[in-house]
Parts: C-alpha cells; structure tokens; sequence
C-alpha cells in the first residue's frame, strides 16, 4: 500500500486483493478499516497540493451537513442513552455503540473530501467521493467529455451534495470499462463518470 503512494483510500482494497484474495468479505473489511482510519488516524495528513488537483466539497455544504449529523447524533446520545440506560441497558449501550460508529462514518466522509479531491497524475485519473464511491482510470481511456450532458442510469455520480439540488458539470464516457468501488468495496463496472468540481475549467485544462 504505501508502494503505490496512493493514500489508503485507492491503495488499500487492491493491496489486500493482490495479498489475500476478492472476496466481499476482504472488501468489507477493508471498507471498515478505511472508516476507523479517516475518521479517527487521519487529522494529521495533509491534502495534496500540486497542479493536478481539483477540489470537489468546497463549493458545497458538505462539511457543514456532516457536522450537523454528528451534533444531531451525540445529542441524540445523550438523551436516548440517559433515559434507555435504566428500563433496557443491553439495547441502550447498543444504541450508543452504533452511534458512536455513525460520528466515526461523518467524520471520516469529511476527512476523505479534504484529503482527497480529484486528482490528475502519473496518467490516471483518482476520483472520489468520501466512503461512498470511487473511481481510478487512465486519461487515455477517456473517450469523450460531455461538458452540461446527462448521465445514463448506469453511469457513476460523483459529486458532494448541497443543500440545493446540484447536477453535475461533465459526463466522462470512457473507451473501456473501468472498476469503481461503491460503498462497502463492491465492485462495479462503469464505462461513463458524471462529476462536479469546484474549479471547472482547471478540470478541462487537466483532462484536454
């Protein structure tokens, strides 16, 4: 994993593909393992800097909804946890480990936005968009860039969602079909990307 330089976001699920075996439960494993490390080992990486990056969730509310889910569930908590903990102790303590999962799972889909914007470099393309979905691809393997088109029904979305209905700015319809990871690592073969960036026109300089 740390041979790829990729992050453990992209490296991860191919490092222990190549050294276990794919199977949905190596992929759910390591899916796991990716939300206990942003969410709790992360706060000292920095994001990428360089020419080929794009960012994608500073534009959007993103951030602000998650902190709003995390606050929503630690008051809920508190409350649910303070007045279950005398009538049913076992599903109180239950309740409060799964919502301790749930501030872990927000806190790591802001940490992957931060570290983790679009990027272009050594010839591929890594995009992704928090725990959800993900996608690495060749430039080369790009067919077309339909700039305001609209995605088909199997095409994968990429984009952080707002407060407002967004849409995406580009359709990537590819040469040939190319892996995506959705949540919990499975896999799916897309041939078309819609996505939304912050800086548009920084994305078509990268991709012309």
């Amino acid at each position: 994993m740390r041979e790829s330089g990729n992050g453990p976001l992209f490296s991860l699920l191919p490092a222990a593909i190549e050294n276990v075996k794919d199977h949905f439960i190596v992929r759910l494993i390591t899916s796991e393992i990716l939300t206990i490390y942003y969410g709790l080992m992360s706060w000292k990486r920095k994001a990428p800097v360089h020419g080929g990056v794009v960012t994608m969730h500073q534009n959007t509310s993103h951030t602000a909804m998650n902190l709003m889910l995390i606050h929503a569930i630690v008051l809920e908590s508190v409350g649910l946890h303070w007045w279950l903990h005398d009538i049913q102790p076992v599903l109180s303590i239950v309740l409060l480990i799964l919502n301790v999962y749930g501030v872990i799972l927000f806190l790591a889909e802001i940490q992957i936005a931060r570290l983790h914007p679009l990027e272009v470099r050594d010839g591929r393309v890594y995009i992704g968009q928090g725990l959800q979905k993900r996608i690495v691809f060749p430039i080369e393997n790009i067919e077309h860039m339909d700039w305001g088109g609209e995605p088909s029904e199997d095409g994968l979305l990429l984009m952080y969602k707002d407060f407002e209905e967004v849409e995406p700015q580009v359709v990537i319809r590819l040469k040939e079909e190319a892996e995506a990871t959705p949540f919990l690592g499975r896999k799916v073969m897309v041939r078309e990307v819609a996505i939304r960036v912050d800086d548009p026109n920084r994305l078509k300089e990268l991709l012309a």
